[in-house]
This record gives C-alpha cells, structure tokens and sequence, in this order.
C-alpha cells in the first residue's frame, strides 16, 4: 500500500512539475515572455514593424483596431495642428480615453516637432467616435521646416513616447511608434506659418 501511495504522489508531482519545467527551460533567455503574451511583450518593447503598420493590434488575445487617420491636418495661428482619428470602440463595455501623450517627430530629420495630446474622451460599447489630437509645434519646429523643408510637398512624421490613459488602464509606450502622417507643406504656407 504505501509503495502505491509513493508511486501516485511522484506521478503527481511530475504531472504538476513536467510542464512548468518545460516552459522555464524554453523561456530561459527571456522569462518575461513566460509571464506576458508575446503580442503584449512585443508592443513594449517597441514590437516588430508589421504591428506597427497594422490596422489592428493583438492586445491580450483580442484584435484591437488603431485609430485611421481621417481628412486633412488643420493648422490653428496658434501653431496647433490638429489631426482628426475614427475610432471604434471594439468592446462590449464603455471606454474612458482619460488622457494620451506623445511627440510627434520629423521622420527624415529625427527631430521633434512638438508634443501631442487629447481631450479626454467616452465611447459607448461598439461606437465610433472621431478624436481630435492636439499637436503643439515649437518655434523651433518652424525654423526647422523652413531650414529642412523647403520646397517638398509633405513631411513624413510620426507620434512617438507616447502613453494612453484608458480608465483605469494605462499603456506607456516610450520606444514605440505609431505610423507616418504625411503633413502637407501647402497648409503651413497657406497659413503663413512659414513666411510670417
């Protein structure tokens, strides 16, 4: 009898043991991926570029659709540009976009043209709301676009650094980038932010 209970009590513990052992032995080089998914792993850690470029983004197992970029930039005399995204919710529950950061950079240049923001936001389960994001240029960004710039058709840019405040989840991205926006150099000289 106890050779028997000896003998269920190993068998036990290599049932519960084997596979532990076999995913520590196969994540040794990396054991944060033991513990986190590797779409999650790979958006923090700046991701591969075809999630970068991707319409949707694996987010704890569920397809989560970026924003699209909608219209044209707007400039403001204020030396806002103003980016307008269609996002839609794709949960069964409400949304609270509380906040998101970040910079937008010239591509080409690496330089950053300013930072960006959004007013806080609520979708409701499923709806699709248009977002507006805020980017304040510095002096230096027109300087930078005079001196850099002159005489193309666009500047390729993108957001990076940037942290999204979503109720009570909050994603810090500081090595992660979002797509290029080519902004129109017809708009800055129509707004005379080029030649004032």
């Amino acid at each position: 009898m106890n050779k028997l209970k000896v003998f269920l009590t190993v068998i036990t513990i290599l049932i519960a043991v084997t596979p532990i052992t076999v995913q520590v032995i196969r994540y040794h080089e990396n054991p944060v991926d033991l513990i986190l998914p590797p779409s999650i792993s790979a958006i923090l850690k700046g991701g591969p570029d075809d999630l970068v470029n991707a319409d949707y983004v694996d987010f704890a197992g569920m397809a989560f659709p970026l924003p699209i970029l909608t219209g044209e930039p707007v400039f403001t005399q204020d030396n806002n540009l103003l980016l307008t995204y269609n996002f839609t919710n794709p949960l069964d529950g409400k949304i609270t976009i509380a906040s998101m950061d970040a910079e937008i950079v010239c591509v080409d240049h690496e330089f950053a043209l300013g930072d960006v923001f959004i007013e806080p936001a609520t979708l409701e389960p499923h709806q699709t709301l248009d977002l507006t994001v805020t980017c304040h240029l510095t002096p230096e960004t027109i300087e930078h676009i005079k001196a850099e710039h002159q005489g193309q058709d666009s500047i390729k840019t993108e957001f990076t650094n940037y942290s999204v405040d979503l109720t009570d989840i909050k994603i810090n991205m500081p090595h992660r980038k979002l797509g290029i926006i080519h902004v129109p150099m017809t708009i800055l000289t129509l707004n005379n932010l080029l030649f004032r």
